[in-house]
């Protein structure tokens, strides 16, 4: 599937005056990263789509953060096997990194870091 390519900021990335387009592993990893950067029941049209910000704010134990990351990132449908998800969490700057290791149904991996919180 193609789909826009977005900047580190969630603009719109443009190129020669037109949309960027990306498919494939760079398309995977855009998805997941708008996956766990959006909360839970945050897009009207899909109340399942997200993380759940609450069990962040919560004090929620590593398990119990890392047991949504993987629900989120279980729900796309091109992952096949979730090899690894590591959590650390700053609860000072009020920032979570999550680093997964995923392998995709084309059998492809991906390893990919995202950062959620903070400023």
């Amino acid at each position: 599937m193609k789909t826009i390519e977005l900047t580190d900021d969630g603009d719109l990335l443009f190129e020669n005056g037109d949309f960027k387009l990306i498919d494939g592993v760079l398309e995977v990893k855009q998805v997941l990263t708008i996956s766990l950067s959006t909360n839970l029941k945050e897009w009207f049209l899909n109340l399942d789509f997200g993380l759940d910000f609450m069990k962040l704010l919560e004090k929620a134990t590593d398990e119990e953060i890392r047991s949504e990351i993987i629900r989120v990132i279980g729900q796309e449908e091109r992952v096949d096997i979730i090899n690894d998800v590591e959590i650390v969490q700053d609860r000072k700057l009020r920032k979570l990194s999550v680093k997964y290791n995923v392998q995709l149904i084309d059998g492809q991996t991906i390893n990919e870091e995202v950062v959620l919180g903070g400023a």
